[in-house]
């Protein structure tokens, strides 16, 4: 057991983050192009529950595995995953408005100040430790995108001021550590490996989640939001163009890097659609919807599968030994 539960990191998050995302995605879609909004919901209800069930792990982990928290805490690369976890939460939190605002509000701010904590520290350590130039990557985006994530529920649960605050901390963040990292990328060696590719997603999800943040707090479109959109749509195409070294060989948990930004590109697509629906925003937005829809899918069978023949694997040496 006490093994099983060290396995349960954080970065298990990004399910959560993936499944409500097109949860959003759809209802966004339902109330844009006056679909069914019955997709959304059951995705949202699904990321809930897978939510429910890692943080009752991450309950079990602090008790009987501490110190594999500790461990995760004082890394450099995964601290930054505790963050997954209060952008699961926000996102969660507009998922509830509709049906409980009291439950939103309580989940929203409680993500909120677990958010404020890691990115504190985080950013502590970045000044305070002593890093290497190999260390930087698009991880370090993680916290940031949790500090634009509050906007989504924040106004309507009656906090513009500190979304916004957030909000424009994240925009911050994102304008002076992005050209670090595209800096480490492009210039620093050692390459980055194949299967720590699928971390560059970030840097799509990031701005598209900072745009539709500023959409929520303003209420509208305007050009940033737009420069945020597009920037995110050019990280996909470029990305999407290096598929062959993009996916790693071998199906693992890596893989759910993929789907939030794929679920917040097609959410900042859609917003811009609904605010001008021109031929190419329409197609647009259809296209990163489907893309969204279809990674997120994919990614959950490939998951159901992997862990139904581990779980038979496990059982057939159980009755051999």
């Amino acid at each position: 057991m006490s093994g099983k539960l060290q396995s349960i990191s954080f970065d298990l998050y990004a399910s959560v983050m993936g499944i409500t995302g097109l949860g959003l995605v759809w209802r966004a879609a339902a109330k844009t192009y006056h679909i069914t909004a019955l997709p959304g919901e059951a995705f949202l209800i699904s990321g809930l529950a897978v939510f429910l069930i890692l943080s009752g792990a991450q309950l079990l982990r602090l008790i009987f595995c501490r110190q594999a928290i500790l461990t995760e805490w004082r890394g450099n690369a995964s601290k930054n995953f505790f963050s997954a976890a209060t952008i699961s939460g926000f996102l969660l939190a507009m998922g509830l408005l509709p049906y409980s605002m009291q439950l939103a509000k309580v989940l929203w701010i409680a993500a909120v100040s677990a958010q404020i904590f890691i990115l504190t520290c985080t950013f502590r350590r970045w000044l305070i430790d002593q890093l290497d130039t190999h260390e930087i990557s698009p991880v370090w985006l993680i916290p940031m995108v949790g500090n634009a994530s509050p906007a989504f529920a924040g106004v309507d649960l009656g906090f513009p001021g500190l979304s916004k605050m957030l909000l424009f901390s994240a925009l911050l963040c994102w304008a002076l550590f992005m050209p670090l990292i595209l800096w480490r990328i492009v210039f620093v060696r050692p390459v980055t490996p194949q299967k720590a590719m699928p971390g560059l997603a970030i840097m799509v999800s990031a701005p598209a989640v900072i745009a539709v943040g500023l959409y929520c707090i303003y209420g509208g479109m305007n050009d940033v939001i737009e420069f945020m959109a597009w920037t995110a749509l050019f990280f996909a195409i470029v990305l999407i163009s290096l598929w062959r070294r993009m996916i790693p060989d071998t199906f693992g948990r890596i893989w759910w890097g993929f789907t939030f930004p794929s679920t917040a590109l097609a959410s900042a697509l859609i917003r811009i659609d609904a605010a001008s629906m021109t031929i190419l925003n329409h197609t647009l937005a259809l296209a990163a919807l489907t893309f969204a829809t279809f990674v997120v899918c994919s990614i959950i069978v490939m998951t159901v599968r992997q862990s139904l023949l581990t779980l038979c694997w496990g059982r057939h040496a159980k009755h051999s030994g």
